[in-house]
């Protein structure tokens, strides 16, 4: 089932006794879930188990009064055929909304509910830059930064805009203090969370530029994503080596020279001059030094790239 079918559903206020909500993009269920409650004028219940309707069914006491039920990965549904065979009977005049973490398409459920199914995927960016706006007063290239470090997901989005108004509510020292402004300024300092990203190649170009602090803020990020040790010195040596090959080449012909690819050349020509060839020498010896410490177990692995980092900055 499409998401355009469920929003059908709720402006006609047509609704099927049972849908079933999978895909990352929670917050976005739990919105068409609301609407669905609202529009039909059931009240919102969370539940940990199918039985749990059946039981107040059959409870003398109970007052009649239908829900939208809502329920996530229950076994009794996914893996009781008896169950599924009695769902309409059990579900009654309410609704029940199953929310699965992940589709497993090995059973039997699967197979025979597979286009009940609605996917909920992460927005595009032009619609989730919408959903962002209507919330919080952001331009276009913040919003944009935004939803790259919450990796377009609309829920992770709305915590940091929860953040930053309330950042600009506590702040009575500035005037009009604007969301744009407080964004930047959580940004500057860290308090917009971003993951981190596989940064190994801006890590070994800050060393051959020479920037110390750069360098050891992006070794932390390349720590943060598990890259391996090994791999961090193969880049950094092959890259020191480009360099050096490319600067003291005296030919016009640098590829036939050096046997460089003309992207490598590339690469290695911005950071021309900003190391001596010593320093290259040197960079290229201390590797390949790390390599043959860590194989031999001279030196811990985990300690290496610090060892490289305070010798050569």
């Amino acid at each position: 089932m499409e998401i355009t079918e469920v929003k059908s559903h709720i402006q006609k206020k047509t609704f099927n006794p049972f849908y079933i909500f999978s895909g990352p993009e929670w917050k976005v269920q739990r919105l068409y879930i609301d609407q669905i409650s609202k529009t039909s004028e059931k009240e919102l219940r969370y539940i940990e188990s199918i039985s749990d309707i059946y039981a107040k069914r059959n409870n003398a006491g109970f007052i009649k009064k239908n829900y939208v039920y809502v329920v996530r990965d229950d076994k009794e549904i996914l893996q009781n055929e008896k169950v599924q065979a009695q769902l309409n009977s059990i579900i009654g005049k309410n609704i029940l909304v199953l929310i699965l973490t992940s589709v497993d398409k090995r059973l039997k459920f699967y197979k025979q509910y597979k286009d009940d199914i609605v996917d909920f995927e992460p927005l595009k960016p032009e619609i989730l830059r919408k959903y962002i706006q209507k919330d919080i007063n952001l331009s276009n290239k913040n919003c944009d930064k935004l939803m790259e470090f919450c990796e377009y997901d609309y829920g992770r989005c709305l915590l940091e805009i929860d953040k930053i108004k309330n950042f600009v509510a506590a702040d009575k020292s500035v005037d009009g203090f604007l969301e744009d402004s407080a964004f930047t300024y959580l940004l500057q300092y860290g308090l917009i969370y971003q993951p981190p990203k596989d940064a190994i190649f801006d890590f070994v170009d800050a060393i051959l530029d020479d920037k110390v602090d750069l360098s050891f803020e992006l070794y932390h990020q390349c720590l943060a994503v598990g890259e391996a040790t090994m791999v961090m010195i193969s880049v950094l040596y092959n890259n020191a080596k480009a360099v050096l090959q490319v600067q003291s080449c005296k030919s016009r012909d640098v590829s036939k020279s050096t046997g460089l690819t003309a992207w490598q050349i590339k690469n290695a020509e911005k950071h021309r001059g900003k190391r001596s060839i010593s320093d290259l020498l040197y960079i290229m010896k201390i590797c390949q030094k790390s390599q043959q410490d860590i194989v031999t177990g001279v030196i811990d692995e985990e300690l290496v790239m610090e060892r490289i980092l305070t010798e050569v900055m």
